[in-house]
């Protein structure tokens, strides 16, 4: 750890400590900084903060535990069975594994399409890592999102098999390349980001027979655009595999909460680049899932109390809440609403 003069912070730099004014908790220990963190800082005169430095990753000083995105909310998916499955991926981003042997490829693949095939009443709360992990939790995260979407919409068992395989290797060309970009839908002419995507792709075209074609060319084309402006080939609407264009949005909406970013504002990016970046119907789909209002969104109520959304309602506008241990659906049958969202760190 090393403790960073304001000027010097970086939006991506990871809080060591909690960093308090007087007794307000400004930013929590474990947060990846970003621009308005840095800004709020300032203003509130923060003259220096402590943040992890690559050999704490290195050495080992920081627990790389999986921690849950919302603690008070059961997790998606059992703490055990999310550590074996980033056991398999470990085999996975091994490529010279990967290229003598796929069945952990095939068995990680079986076992999220298992476990998620028809998943109802989702209490959407995912495992987030920091660290040498957080590739891991990212990747599989990413094939759970795409999962649920395409069970939604009866995609075939072929289907799903490659579209997972997809999401556990888009990001495979980052641990290749040893640097990693988390948030990679803004600059898209950073060079760690287009070097993921040729990576990825030289490695993985000598395997195509064994993980499938389809599979190779839709991780080398996973940050084409809906509207066309996308790296390198720039295709355009159907034009992009429904493989890459399901699997953004998984990839997305994870990247924004790994971020720092809360499930509102995640959902609020997909919704606002719908037809730009993202596919407006498969977003649609998500949203039919997961709701206005994601698992783990902060929100004032109309009666005053501060609550925590637990899983979608009825209708998308009128999620299930919680408040002070009581776990109510929003609506006109409860007179309960939603008055106002509250934002990461308020």
């Amino acid at each position: 750890m090393k403790s960073v003069p304001f000027y010097e912070l970086k939006p991506g730099q990871v809080v060591a400590e909690d960093v308090f004014k007087g007794s307000t908790l400004l930013i929590a220990k474990g947060t990846v900084l970003k621009a308005r963190d840095i800004e709020r800082l300032k203003n509130h005169g923060i003259k220096s903060v402590t943040v992890y430095d690559e050999n704490d990753f290195i050495a080992g000083r920081i627990e790389e535990r999986i921690t849950v995105q919302f603690e008070d909310i059961p997790p998606l998916v059992e703490e055990e069975k999310y550590t074996q499955w980033q056991e398999q991926f470990e085999f996975v981003k091994d490529i010279t594994y990967l290229k003598e042997d796929t069945s952990e490829l095939e068995a990680l693949v079986e076992d999220i399409y298992k476990k998620f095939l028809k998943a109802d009443d989702l209490v959407l709360n995912l495992f987030h890592s920091i660290g040498e992990k957080a590739l891991n939790a990212h990747s599989i995260n990413t094939a759970i999102i795409s999962t649920l979407v395409a069970s939604k919409l009866d995609m075939p068992e072929l289907f799903l098999n490659y579209l997972l395989k997809t999401c556990l290797l888009h990001d495979i060309g980052y641990s290749l390349i040893g640097s990693r970009v988390i948030f990679d839908y803004e600059d898209l002419d950073d060079v760690t980001v287009r070097s993921h995507i040729l990576s990825a792709y030289e490695m993985l075209r000598g395997i195509q027979k064994e993980i499938g074609k389809d599979v190779v060319d839709s991780v080398s084309t996973h940050h084409e655009r809906f509207d066309g402006n996308g790296i390198f080939m720039r295709l355009k609407e159907n034009s992009i595999s429904p493989l890459v264009r399901i699997l953004q949005v998984g990839d997305a909406y994870d990247s924004c909460i790994e971020v720092g970013h809360s499930p509102y504002e995640a959902m609020s990016f997909l919704l606002r680049y719908s037809g730009l970046i993202f596919d407006p119907y498969y977003v649609s789909v998500f949203f039919s899932i997961a709701g206005l209002y994601p698992t783990g969104t902060e929100v004032i109520l109309n009666n005053g109390k501060r609550a925590i959304v637990i899983r979608k309602g009825k209708t998308s506008s009128f999620p299930v809440v919680k408040f002070d241990d009581i776990i109510i659906e929003t609506g006109v049958e409860s007179g309960l609403f939603i008055k106002e969202v509250v934002r990461k760190g308020e």
